[in-house]
């Protein structure tokens, strides 16, 4: 898995954050790959859930887009971001999002850790989360923006069952062991809104939580851990290839 990040510089005005929707980056992505690759941007856009992919904004402090930060899960997205991040930064093609022109100035590519290494994940009792953007968890027609330990750790599980090695699977029954046994012991969230698009509101938790687990032999503890480095990377909750979602292992 990797990191790929795209830096951006506008050609006229900054990028106001308030001008741009998560939908609107979500359509950038493709946008951009399609320019550079169209059969492979076609792959990925029609790839079932899960997708194999995550993005996020960051921004300045006065609140303007500075770049986007793309999480790949296989080989095949990491190279597809990678190309087009490149050829945008070496033929100074302009790319358009929020009314604005820009340019991707730079590319970086990072790879993550691998499948094999989160599988040697060292088993511990402790866990401490950052989410950075708003999170929350599809139940019936709404979102429910808490960290129920189940529903923080059902997609990453749901991210390896899908995309891991086959040999690598996860202890049977593992999310049923952590609905059981894992709590939250302190926290420190708040809810956050941002706009999907004009029509679309998304209200999430943002903040620090730290889980314990109460029991657990060293084989679920160790999966865990890995899940937890995987939630780094794919994301927790709806909306992750929107930008929702995003963790850090505190």
């Amino acid at each position: 898995m990797y990191t790929i990040t795209y830096l951006f510089t506008p050609l006229d005005e900054p990028l106001n954050g308030r001008h741009i929707y998560a939908r609107g980056l979500h359509g950038f992505l493709f946008n951009v790959t399609g320019q550079t690759d169209r059969q492979e941007s076609d792959w990925l856009h029609h790839h079932p859930t899960p997708r194999p992919f995550t993005l996020v904004p960051f921004y300045t402090d006065n609140g303007y887009l500075a770049g986007l930060r793309l999480s790949a899960l296989t080989d095949r997205a990491a190279t597809l971001f990678q190309r087009t991040g490149e050829w945008f930064q070496d033929t100074g093609r302009p790319c358009h999002l929020g009314g604005r022109e820009f340019i991707i100035q730079e590319t970086h590519a990072v790879p993550g850790p691998s499948w094999a290494q989160l599988a040697l994940s060292q088993p511990a009792q402790q866990i401490g989360l950052r989410f950075t953007s708003p999170t929350a968890f599809k139940q019936g027609p709404r979102h429910l923006p808490l960290p129920l330990p189940a529903n923080v750790f059902s997609g990453p599980v749901r991210m390896w069952e899908t995309f891991a090695p086959p040999m690598m699977t996860l202890p049977p029954g593992w999310l049923d062991w952590c609905a059981q046994n894992v709590f939250v012991t302190q926290h420190r969230i708040e809810t956050a809104t941002v706009i999907i698009d004009k029509n679309e509101r998304f209200t999430g938790f943002v903040g620090e939580v730290w889980f314990e687990a109460h029991r657990g032999d060293d084989l679920a503890l160790r999966a865990w851990q890995a899940l937890a480095e995987l939630a780094a990377f794919c994301g927790v909750g709806h909306k992750t290839t929107m930008g929702m979602g995003a963790t850090e292992r505190l």
